[in-house]
């Protein structure tokens, strides 16, 4: 409240000042020159370091759920993947082991299965009790669910509901499994290699889907303040000019530089890769005034402009909202059609300051 108050009493100061005279030759002499705002299209809110980040919705890993070792591997980082596409076959103990469990359910299964088929035919033309065939019935859908149970856990593993067939039909171990990509993209990390042991919790795959990214901006907190939510800025961004909307501000400031996190929504068709960083310039659309950084000087910490009408110079202060290498974009008492001065300010300012004492 009290730097608003002190803010107020400047701007009253300044704006009450007397205008500095100067005649012909006394321009000539300290090499005073004018000019005339510009108006743009856009203001500039400044250039700040940006890096394009994937949303974690399009990045999946390939794991496996057992301790492995990687024989053959069929891609590389960077690679175009296909759905289905082979990556890789392993081998493991606990894949050997998981196999030899469900050829011994299938064996218990078919065995009973023939028992079962055997006494309920006996049972039909009246040879044997019902209580046998019964508990036939019942040991044989016992083991139905234990090879299901098998089925699953090789499914988990990655196996093919062909390759379980096989297993079931022809009770052969295979030694390796393979592995194939569960949707299409690229693949951006590789983690393993051949020969390499892996680790149920480790990636051996990153593979990231098709779609928009993100661009993540670190913001100097009093210009982030004046952006919003689902606002579409102008981006100047690794030589490419886009406008993309704001999806997030970070609920939280860092506390080290004062900065805000912006994320951006890139558009689909922005030809950008993860990890790019690089500086970008943001602008929002509509119109503003903008003056060449040498036409304001600090005046009792206000930002001011010198205003020229027939030979007499105001100080008028003025709002600084944005800028870019040459220009502020500014806010206050000035028009478009206004003439001020571009050089020589800190003659006019050692002037007006000798003229107040």
């Amino acid at each position: 409240m009290r730097k608003i108050v002190l803010g107020v009493v400047l701007t009253l100061l300044l704006s009450s000042a007397e205008p500095i005279i100067l005649t012909v030759q006394q321009q000539k002499d300290w090499q005073i020159e004018h000019g005339k705002p510009i108006l743009s299209k856009y203001l500039t809110i400044g250039r700040f370091m940006a890096e394009v980040t994937t949303p974690p919705q399009y990045l999946y890993s390939v794991t496996l759920p057992f301790e492995a070792q990687i024989k053959k591997l069929y891609v590389a980082t960077f690679d175009t993947i296909r759905k289905g596409q082979l990556l890789a076959e392993v081998t493991g103990r606990d894949w050997i082991e998981i196999q030899q469990r469900f050829i011994a359910d299938a064996i218990e299964l078919k065995h009973h299965g023939h028992i079962a088929e055997r006494k309920n035919r006996l049972c039909r033309e009246g040879i044997i009790p019902k209580k046998e065939c019964t508990s036939a019935n019942a040991e044989h859908k016992a083991d139905k669910i234990k090879a299901s149970a098998s089925k699953a856990l090789l499914r988990g593993y990655g196996a093919t509901d062909k390759m379980i067939r096989d297993l079931f039909d022809h009770l052969k171990i295979s030694k390796t499994i393979k592995i194939h990509a569960p949707l299409s993209g690229k693949l951006l990390k590789l983690n393993v290699q051949s020969g390499k042991s892996t680790n149920p919790t480790d990636a051996l795959f990153v593979i990231q889907k098709k779609g928009a990214l993100w661009l993540e901006i670190e913001i100097p907190l009093k210009k982030a303040m004046r952006l919003k939510k689902g606002e579409r800025l102008s981006i100047i961004f690794n030589e490419e000019s886009l406008s993309a909307k704001i999806l997030l501000k970070s609920p939280t400031i860092n506390r080290l530089n004062q900065t805000q996190k912006i994320r951006f929504l890139l558009p689909n068709h922005s030809k950008f890769l993860t990890g790019i960083r690089d500086m970008a310039e943001l602008s929002i659309l509509g119109k503003s005034l903008k003056v060449q950084k040498k036409s304001l000087i600090t005046v009792e910490n206000q930002k001011t402009i010198f205003m020229v009408k027939e030979g007499k110079y105001f100080p008028t202060p003025v709002t600084v909202v944005g800028e870019d290498d040459t220009h502020y974009y500014i806010n206050g008492d000035l028009n478009r059609s206004d003439t001020i001065a571009t050089s020589s300010l800190a003659i006019l300012k050692s002037m007006m300051e000798s003229e107040d004492e």
